[in-house]
């Protein structure tokens, strides 16, 4: 923690006529504010990683095919099953000639007009995905 009486120490070193002393206390007390503020960073990164995967983890559905990501009242997706069960990534399928295709893995998933369909399903309806491990660190 960040002495801040430690500021009047300084001073009064200072008004003493102790100037070697009183550098040698401001360069401590430097070194100590800027440990604070590196540790500061990573907390607010590690806050942000986690009101992420708590956004997800109440946003995300799984209709019984494929994940989707409500943004409001709009689903996103869908998203690959394969990818996201493995690795917990999002990864958003592509249409292709009879269906879906996932350009990350290569799975292929079955006729778009079912997966449309499954668009107008109630959200309170559809099946939440259990607990999911979504790595931290890139």
């Amino acid at each position: 923690m960040l002495d801040y009486y430690r500021f009047k120490d300084a001073y009064d070193l200072m008004l003493q006529g102790r100037i070697d002393e009183a550098k040698k206390l401001l360069t401590d007390l430097q070194t100590k504010y800027i440990e604070v503020c590196e540790e500061n960073t990573i907390l607010k990164t590690q806050i942000q990683e986690f009101e992420d995967i708590l956004y997800l983890a109440k946003n995300l559905v799984y209709d019984g095919s494929h994940y989707w990501l409500m943004t409001g009242s709009i689903k996103q997706g869908p998203f690959c099953r394969n990818c996201y069960d493995k690795t917990g990534q999002l990864i958003r399928l592509n249409e292709a000639a009879k269906g879906w295709k996932c350009y990350t893995c290569g799975t292929r998933y079955g006729d778009r007009e079912s997966a449309r369909f499954s668009l107008d399903i109630d959200a309170e309806n559809v099946k939440r995905p259990t607990a999911k491990v979504i790595p931290l660190y890139k």
